[in-house]
This record gives C-alpha cells, structure tokens and sequence, in this order.
C-alpha cells in the first residue's frame, strides 16, 4: 500500500515539475537543473553502466553527454593568438641547408623541387640544387603577404585555448588581426622607391645642366655665374613646387585636400549659367532661403503666371506626379475612418488602399449615373441635351464598368443550377455571352447547306463542303448525286489519302491525257531510234543528206563557237539524223576505219 502511494506521489510531483509549480529535479552529480519533460529512460541511469545506479535512483544526465563549458575569446586573447600564429609562420621561413624546397627555375613556372646547398643569411640567398643536376645561385626568397586565419581552429598546438568561441567585439573589430609594423614596412618601403626615383631624376637633370653650360664657352664669366646662381635658385624653386604638388596629390588621394569631399561639393553646386535662388527676388520679406540645405521652398515671385514663371520654388515637386494620388488615399483612409473602416491604413498596406480607392470611385460613378438615367426615364428631354457633360452624358445602352469587363472575358456572376446531366435547370436559362469573333461564321453561299470548310480531303489536303464534298469555294450546290460524283473525281485525282492512292492517281492521270493509238506507237518509233540500226528501215534521201550537212558543219566548227546545247530541250530526233551520227561516227575498234586517209597502217 506504501508503494502504491508512493507512486501516486512521485508522479504528482512530476506533473507539477511539468507545470511550473514545483521545482525542476537537480542532477546529483553536476548540480544542473533538469529538464521535467525529458522521460525517465534518459535520466535515470541504466544498471549495466555501474553498480552505482542501483544504488541511487536520483536523475542524472551524465551519462547521456559531456557537459563542456565553452570559454569566449576576448579581443586581447585573439590578439595573442594571431601574434602566436605569426611568429610560427616567421620562423618556418628560415630555411636550412639540406632541405627540399619548392622553387622557380630561372624564375619560370613550374614549381621544381630542389635542394638548398648554401645559405646566405646576411644577404638572404640561397644556392639551390635541383633534381636534374642544375645548380642555381643566389636566389632570393620572396616574402609572401599571408594572413593567417585563427576564427573557428583548432589546427596547431598553441598555449590560448583556439577551440573557443571568438566574442562579439572580437569577431566584429575592424582591426582584428592588423599588424602595425607589417603595414609601416609596406609604406616606408613605398615611399623609399619613390624618394629613390626622385632623385635619380633631379641627379639626371643636373647633369643634363652641366653639360649644356660646358658647350656655352662663348659668353662671359661674369654672365655664366650670373646665370648659373639664377638657374640653381629656378631648379630649388621649382623642386619645391613639385614636392607640393606630389604632397597634394598624395593628400587628395586619401580624402584630404582637394579629395573626395571636394567630389561631392562640386557635384551639389548649381550650374554657373543658373540665376541661384536667393537672387531672383532680392525683397526680404520674399521666400525665405536655408543656406545650409540651399533650398528655397516657397515662390519667389508669385505675381508671374506660372506658365511665364522659370521657378516656383522647391514645392512645386510635391504636388506633381504621384504625389497628388498619395495624398488623395491618405484623405479616402481618413473619411473610412470616419466612416467605420478601421482595416483601411495605407502606410500598412498600400495595395489595398488603392484598390478599396479605385473600387469606390467605380461604384460612385455608377451610381451617379444611375440618377441621372433615373431622371431622364421619369422626366425625358434626353435629346435636346448637347452630350457632352451632365445628363446628355448618360447613354441608355451604357452598362457598368464592372459588367462591361466581365462580359468582355464571358464571366457572369449570376445563380445558375445544373441538373445530374449538366444542363441548367429551372425558369431562366442562363446563357453564357458568346464572344464575336474576327472571322466569317455561319455564311451559306451558292445554295450550300454548310459553311466552307465543314469537309477536309485528305488525299487533296484541301477544304470543302460538307454538304456535296465540293473542294471549289465558289460551286454551286449539287446536293446527293453531286456528292457521289464529286467523291468518284476526288479519288481518281487525289486519291483517298491512303499510303500509295496519290501516286496512282497521278499515274491514271498521265495515261488518260495521252490518245490511245499513241500510248504504244509512240513508245515504238523512240525505241527504233537507239540500239543498233535496223536494216530494213526505209529513208528519205533528201532528209539524209540534210542531215550528214548538218554533222559536218558541227563537226568543222570550233568548240568555243558552238551553240548552248540544253539536255531538257524538247527537240525531236528523226531516223535520218541517227543515221548521219552512225556514218561520222568515228570507230576506233573499226580496224579498216583509216583506209580512206592517209595515215599508213601498223603492219605486223
């Protein structure tokens, strides 16, 4: 029974720590307050850890995790750190004899990899050796400018703990990690190049100086020191303007002198050919003038029209552009307000502010003219009215904005029900508003009982008409037996649009142009034309003759000089013309063909 009651009251302990009203349970070996939601198989400790757990049945979380305390670095610590970092890298620098080093081979890529034999510490040169044999002297280590990064790492064995966490002035401190005499090498070694330079310079030119006074040995001595004590004092003179002008610059550069505050100034200056503002009206009790931000607001003149006025002061940009509709939905918010409307607040939410504006107007102005065509209805006189403003504006036929772009895209906004088959049901059918379209719809022409285009042929790929498959825009209805025919005369010319059906028709096509007795008697007479020549063919003399004068002329002329001969000319060749080609028709194979010429024959 104690047990049981025991229970009872640990787990109203429990509940109460889940709660709030009691206090969380302590873990017995850190001290640390537990979380009252985490069940009990995480914060007791299970038997097969230690003989110790079930011993105690207090909470613990020791042996879920290690509870590490994270330290933060602070700004002086991370100083250290990096200044630790920096004098490993320094002493990594110093190279000894005998180590293997990467390096540039007659200062060319790549990186070869060498030996160093010698090391000239005073001067800073190596000699190294490199894998083919090479050996090169004198190389001097070029001094890299690396940062090293210390944020977040725990590379390296260093005395400051680098696993903790940087603070927030340390990790956002604009000069973390700034290394003073790093940067005062880097700008005397700078200024030292330019000092060098400048002197190299003036050394030159007074060089240049002496050997022009050498070869003036014309003029007199006292001139010459005259002369050479005016130049040196021209020389001192104009080297101090110098060193100026390069101090200037050199000022200008960082923001000082003449810099970029000099940039912004200029840029805010007005025009020189602009009358400035403070002198268009010299009155002093005109518009006033803020020298500081060199505004002037209000009208200096406000007795010139203001199409003959060149400026009406700084205000007259706040009531142009978008400025006038601002303020005109800050004054709709405020009647809202007036009205009820405490949604409404355009700095909040300014689209719809706009929108609520625009959607007032609209009804507004429906509305408007609904009493107008309410009193045109009752009293009439419509149209002794011009038109153009008041009750003449009113149209009879004028609908809504809002009805009007609906009917535009066919939307309505009216209560149809449908039946189970889709269909609208009751009294009033409601249609949709068909949209008109660009094109001819519904015209029957020539007595056709369907528009053009309700029949496409596929043998044809053309339109036609339903009614009579007619494939001509302009027939002539011919009703069922035109139907019949038509479909006939499209499949001998077109086929049916099945795979093979035009080729045939075109075939059926050609015969049927042709006469019947000359289908074949044609083919014939070109047969006996070609092939070898036909013994018993009887031959004009006349036309034979004709037509051996007329290979022979072909046969004499120059090639440069015969005739275009086109190979799809139409030109008819008769029996007598390939018997002329077959008589001059040289034969090479013909062994008794030189009989008749004077060449002598090969004997054998």
């Amino acid at each position: 029974m104690a047990s049981s009651n025991a229970g009872i009251l640990e787990k109203q302990l429990q509940q109460a720590r889940q709660a709030g009203t009691a206090a969380p349970a302590v873990d017995r070996k850190t001290g640390q307050m537990i979380n009252p939601h985490n069940p009990e198989f995480l914060t007791k400790k299970p038997w097969y850890l230690s003989a110790e757990a079930q011993e105690s049945s207090a909470p613990t979380l020791e042996h879920q995790q290690q509870l590490v305390e994270k330290s933060e670095l602070t700004l002086t610590q991370a100083e250290e750190l990096l200044e630790q970092q920096r004098q490993k890298e320094r002493s990594s620098r110093d190279f000894r004899k005998g180590e293997w080093v990467e390096a540039l081979k007659k200062n060319k890529l790549p990186y070869r990899i060498c030996k160093i034999v010698h090391v000239n510490k005073k001067r800073g040169e190596y000699d190294l050796e490199y894998e083919d044999g090479s050996i090169e002297k004198s190389v001097k280590q070029k001094k890299g400018s690396e940062r090293p990064r210390i944020r977040h790492t725990k590379a390296g064995n260093r005395s400051l703990d680098t696993s903790a966490m940087e603070t927030f002035d340390s990790k956002r401190d604009q000069y973390h990690g700034y290394d003073a005499q790093r940067h005062n090498e880097v700008v005397t070694a700078k200024f030292e190049k330019r000092e060098e330079l400048r002197r190299q310079l003036r050394e030159k030119a007074e060089e240049d100086t002496k050997e022009m006074k050498k070869t003036d040995s014309d003029f007199d001595d006292s001139d010459i020191e005259s002369d050479n004590e005016d130049d040196d004092d021209d020389d001192e003179f104009a080297q101090r303007d110098e060193d100026a002008k390069v101090l200037t610059t050199r000022l200008a550069r960082q923001g000082g002198v003449g810099g970029a505050q000099m940039k912004v100034t200029a840029r805010n200056l007005r025009i020189r050919e602009d009358t400035a503002k403070y002198l268009r009206n010299l009155d002093l009790n005109s518009a006033y003038y803020d020298p500081k931000s060199r505004s002037m607001r209000d009208n200096p003149n406000p007795e010139i029209p203001a199409q003959a006025s060149e400026y009406a002061g700084d205000n007259f940009a706040r009531v142009s552009g978008d400025a006038v509709g601002l303020a005109e939905t800050q004054l709709f918010a405020w009647d809202a307000a007036e009205k009820g409307v405490s949604e409404l607040h355009p700095q909040a939410n300014p689209s719809q502010a706009e929108l609520l504006k625009k959607q007032f107007k609209s009804k507004a102005a429906n509305l408007k003219l609904e009493q107008k065509k309410a009193v045109l209805d009752r009293y009439g006189g419509s149209e002794y009215l011009d038109g153009t403003d008041g009750l003449g504006a009113v149209k009879q036929d004028k609908k809504p904005a809002a009805e009007g772009r609906k009917l535009r895209f066919g939307v309505t906004t009216k209560p149809v029900e449908y039946g189970p088959d889709g269909r609208p049901v009751g009294e009033k059918k409601v249609r949709r508003v068909a949209i008109p379209c660009k094109y001819e719809e519904d015209i029957f022409i020539n007595g056709h009982t369907t528009v053009w285009g309700s029949y496409f042929h596929k043998g044809a790929f053309q339109w036609g008409y339903k009614d009579d498959h007619s494939l001509m825009k302009n027939s002539y209805c011919t009703g069922e037996n035109g139907r019949i025919a038509n479909d006939e005369a499209n499949e001998q010319r077109y086929g049916t649009g099945v795979a093979g059906t035009a080729e045939l028709a075109q075939a059926r096509g050609m015969l049927k142009s042709m006469p019947r007795n000359e289908r074949t008697s044609s083919i014939q007479q070109k047969s006996k034309l070609y092939g070898e020549a036909d013994v018993h063919a009887t031959l004009d003399e006349k036309k034979l003759k004709e037509a051996l004068q007329r290979a022979q002329t072909d046969e004499i002329k120059d090639e440069r000089k015969r005739k275009y001969n086109s190979m799809n000319a139409e030109v008819d060749i008769s029996e007598e013309d390939m018997e002329a080609y077959r008589l001059t028709k040289e034969q090479k194979n013909d062994p008794m063909a030189n009989i008749g010429t004077d060449e002598l024959l090969d004997y054998r």
